[in-house]
């Protein structure tokens, strides 16, 4: 038996805590409940709010408005605990909106410690603060209590999403239901009949974390000396952020519209909008990307705009950088840059490069809740350096993490909940909706290009045979890899859709080769060559060298999910069939080089995009050349330039679907999607294994008086988890954590 084996008696004593996970473990955003428009406006009412009243008192925790709350409705959950070998496929159903459609405020009201500002004379009204039509965003349980400090914990300087995902500053935003699109950043927006163009409406009032206006210069600025800045960002020629879209041009139509040009149709551009694939500065700025930044700061930092440049390349040589870019960046940087304005909830006030990592409201937020209560409710979120992952989760053991998502390791939830009553916490899961969250991937471009490694003829060979591929899959005992990583949680499945959305490709493919039938991944192996074993049984080269075939497997180790176990229980499992693998742990930053320079031969871990199918947008793991080459990266070069044209008919129609995918709404491409997992699933890129789970970046521990929360939402990187639970609207009841 496997030493990480989780106690199957333990986890069923657990079933009564752990309901909300037998009821989630194949959830799935319901994409056809509200479709995002393609051309029609969203636009916030066109008349101003009466002017406001003096404000009235601080929410307390009897609420003033009572506002419907977001809630996930259980379709056909177990009534009893599933039986560990074969976990019950449970379908759950969206519910609840942040959408405000009741009156809007009239009177605004704002938190204690700047009431206390503006009565001494430090800091304008809340109504002059606040954008002449600010956002009116619904509350979940109530309207909230203002105050306290949001505890929380990273691990280091290299986890920049950690505050990235807590933002909320793109331009657009999808609701609870991660398929309808709302205001955010901007009030409206208009795309034409041809979807060349995208028209943004801005907040009129609407201000950057100093003070300054915000206005549709910050995004004309940003886009012609940023983007378009070669030293900046050299060959970007005006794509945008890792959206797949180039846009011609960015217009100013006047100080609150703000128009792009695209060169060819492009219905896809506006759901990129409200995702991390361009939006935020918060995350965009630090690289130097993105559609918006504070001009009226950066300029200063921006070598064009010097008028002596000796004295600028001075400045940027003794603040210790190699270029003017990189000093560019740092001080467009808003996790490092203490003084750089935002237009974010809560504003950096100590740097991701100290132990303790700290944001502050920010006083010019542009949105309120149901009540006229300029959000957010918290006054401070505070992290912890810990270093590593392990004692990130001895912290939420202890009660010592208010509200954590990032690097909570699903292993720990029995601890988390055999300790529950003296951390005071309890656990929420938010399931991925689409892809696997153990598998292992074939890299089908290893060694093409003008790669930076020695090539191995073999291996090339048997990574793109496709019966290969397809033997391994059907080596693997996935219940096993679900219980020893997933507690049993998950469901076996290949890398698709989960059953119940819209876009699920069926039992049939979502199932496909799952099975584990040792005897017939031997046969197939024999059939295609494979037959000759060493004393060892492991199979022969075919090369005549008379040496067992080895293939490096990587995976990252310490990352959000015990990728390590999925790699060695791949590793038992294909031993089994007579595929010797050798496993090599890496840091974040080895395999990301490593991956650029399509380096990698298998590799085991999360397996699928949670959002996306695997179109060759998504193919970085199976193959970066062939994703380079659609991306319009030239060919040759080295490294992350390696850009290879593919051959097989397979891969080429999967980049004329990827294209295709582009000219419709998220929505709409169900057709799109259907295929791409078809024909990934048939030719096995993706040894899927085990999805449905909350593993990466969906477990989620938090004070019983930690509140707002949604019971379920999208656990989707582009949406940007919890931001997709809109941050500003979490509370801590009373106003205040337990250590304050």
């Amino acid at each position: 038996m496997w030493s990480k084996l989780p106690n199957a008696r333990l986890l069923i004593a657990m079933v009564f805590a752990l309901v909300l996970v037998a009821a989630l473990a194949c959830a799935a955003d319901d994409e056809e409940a509200a479709p995002a428009p393609t051309t029609a406006a969203v636009v916030a009412p066109t008349s101003a709010p009466a002017a406001p009243a003096a404000p009235a008192a601080a929410p307390t925790s009897a609420p003033a408005v009572v506002a419907p709350a977001p809630t996930a409705v259980v379709v056909a959950a177990p009534t009893s605990a599933p039986a560990m070998e074969e976990p019950a496929m449970v379908e759950i159903d969206f519910k609840g909106s942040f959408v405000w459609d009741g009156p809007a405020p009239t009177k605004y009201n704002e938190s204690p410690i700047f009431a206390a500002m503006v009565k001494a004379g430090t800091l304008p009204p809340v109504e002059e603060r606040l954008p002449d039509e600010p956002m009116v965003v619904n509350v979940v349980e109530r309207i909230g209590d203002y105050g306290g400090t949001w505890r929380r914990a990273f691990t280091g300087p290299n986890d920049g999403q950690n505050a990235d995902r807590l933002m909320m500053d793109e331009n657009l935003k999808y609701d609870l239901d991660g398929a309808t699109m709302l205001p955010n950043i901007a009030k409206g927006w208009e795309v034409n009949d041809d979807a060349t163009t995208l028209t943004l409406f801005l907040r009129k009032g609407m201000k950057w974390s100093d003070g300054t206006p915000f206005n549709a210069d910050n995004y004309v600025w940003w886009y012609e000396n940023v983007n378009l800045n070669q030293e900046i960002n050299p060959d970007r020629n005006g794509s945008l952020g890792w959206s797949g879209y180039t846009v011609s041009n960015i217009k100013k139509i006047d100080d609150l519209t703000v128009m792009y040009t695209l060169p060819e149709a492009g219905v896809g551009f506006l759901e990129q909008m409200a995702t991390y694939k361009i939006g935020g500065f918060t995350l965009h700025g630090r690289i130097g990307d993105g559609d918006y930044g504070p001009q009226h700061y950066l300029q200063q930092f921006h070598r064009d705009f010097a008028t002596d440049k000796a004295a600028y390349d001075k400045q940027v040589q003794d603040a210790g950088f190699e270029s003017w870019p990189l000093y560019f960046k740092d001080q467009s940087n808003p996790l490092r840059n203490t003084e750089v304005p935002v237009v974010s909830p809560w504003k950096m006030t100590s740097p991701i490069t100290a132990q303790i990592y700290e944001w502050e409201r920010n006083p010019y937020y542009w949105a309120v809740d149901p009540a006229g209560n300029q959000l957010p409710y918290i006054d401070k979120i505070s992290m912890i350096l810990t270093g590593d992952k392990e004692v990130l989760n001895l912290k939420a053991i202890a009660g010592e993490i208010d509200f954590q998502h990032r690097h909570i390791d699903m292993n720990k939830v029995p601890v988390i909940i055999e300790n529950a009553d003296k951390c005071d916490c309890k656990v929420q899961f938010w399931p991925s909706p689409h892809g696997a969250q153990a598998g292992v991937t074939f890299n089908v471009s290893y060694g093409l290009g003008d790669v930076p490694y020695d090539v191995d003829p073999e291996i090339q060979k048997w990574l793109t045979n496709k019966d290969f591929r397809i033997a391994l899959s059907q080596a693997v005992d996935r219940q096993r890899v679900n219980e020893v990583v997933f507690l049993g949680l998950g469901t076996n499945m290949q890398v698709a859709y989960v059953k119940g959305h819209p876009f699920y490709p069926g039992d049939e493919y979502a199932l496909k080769f799952t099975k584990q039938d040792v005897a017939a991944a031997n046969a197939l192996l024999d059939k295609i060559g494979l037959e000759d074993k060493d004393g060892d049984g492991f199979r022969l080269r075919t090369d005549g060298s008379g040496k067992a075939l080895v293939f490096e497997m990587a995976y990252i180790a310490e990352y959000f999910v015990d990728y390590e176990s999925i790699a060695e229980l791949s590793q038992l499992d294909f031993n089994d069939v007579g595929i010797k693998t050798f496993l090599k742990a890496e840091d974040v930053k080895l395999y990301a080089d490593r991956r650029e320079d399509n380096d990698h031969m298998l590799v085991a871990g999360g397996a699928g995009d949670q959002r996306y199918p695997q179109g060759l947008n998504q193919w970085n793991r199976i193959g970066q050349a062939y994703m380079n080459w659609w991306r319009g990266v030239p060919v040759g070069g080295g490294g992350s330039l390696i850009s290879v044209k593919p051959t097989d008919p397979d891969i080429l129609r999967l980049a004329e679907l990827s294209t295709e995918g582009l000219n419709f709404d998220y929505s709409d491409r169900g057709p799109i999607y259907q295929e791409i997992q078809e024909i990934t699933i048939d030719n096995m890129y993706v040894i899927g294994m085990v999805g449905a789970t909350p593993a990466f970046n969906g477990v989620i521990v938090m004070k019983n008086y930690f509140k707002n929360v949604p019971l379920v939402a999208p656990n989707q990187s582009p949406l940007q988890n919890p931001g997709i639970a809109r941050t500003i609207q979490f509370f801590l009841e009373g106003g205040k954590n337990d250590s304050e």
